[in-house]
């Protein structure tokens, strides 16, 4: 079982021989696998998108307007921000390394990270809220530097498309099934 109190990563390429996307690699913690990085906060999971096959008209000589909703709801994509902070040295012990080489590994954690979520779908679960996501970076990314206590790290903003526009309770398999279906939803028929 995964702690609850952490944050899972897993990057899903799409298999050309089978057509489905196919995790590339094992699962990786946020705070465990890239270095020293550190959550602050992601933005927009609990966002829905704009809901999609809405419409409305409306005419001069009515006073109400023509509507149609579709009965199965869906809704487009969101935009979520992941920060993290990149630091050089194991924050929860004194740094026992020089600046120098504190710049050089708070450098690669944030490189590692990044080179983690390029190129890729990825299924992001929050183990706090119970919730899971499938995301893929789209947007430039720049990192601010900052120093504090003579401690320099890194502030990373990572923005990231929900393709699902929502996130999805853990024990859903809507992702693992669209997924497994290439990139096209699983019929009900």
């Amino acid at each position: 079982m995964k702690n609850i109190e952490k944050f899972y990563m897993q990057r899903y390429i799409l298999d050309g021989t089978t057509g489905a996307y196919v995790a590339d690699g094992e699962a990786r913690s946020l705070e465990d696998d890239f270095g020293n990085i550190r959550y602050k906060s992601i933005t927009g999971l609990n966002s829905i998108g704009k809901q999609k096959g809405v419409y409305t008209e409306s005419y001069p000589e009515s006073d109400s307007e023509r509507t149609y909703a579709d009965p199965e709801p869906r809704v487009e994509g969101t935009t979520s921000t992941l920060t993290v902070y990149s630091f050089g040295f194991d924050t929860s012990a004194p740094a026992s390394i020089g600046v120098r080489e504190q710049i050089k590994a708070m450098e690669s954690g944030w490189r590692d990270l990044l080179g983690f979520i390029q190129g890729a779908h990825i299924l992001w679960k929050d183990y706090n809220r119970e919730l899971k996501a499938l995301f893929l970076l789209k947007e430039a990314v720049e990192p601010t530097t900052d120093n504090t206590k003579g401690t320099p790290y890194l502030e990373c903003g990572v923005k990231l498309d929900n393709i699902f526009g929502k996130a999805f309770p853990m024990d859903s398999t809507t992702i693992e099934d669209w997924l497994k279906n290439g990139g096209k939803e699983v019929s009900n028929g």
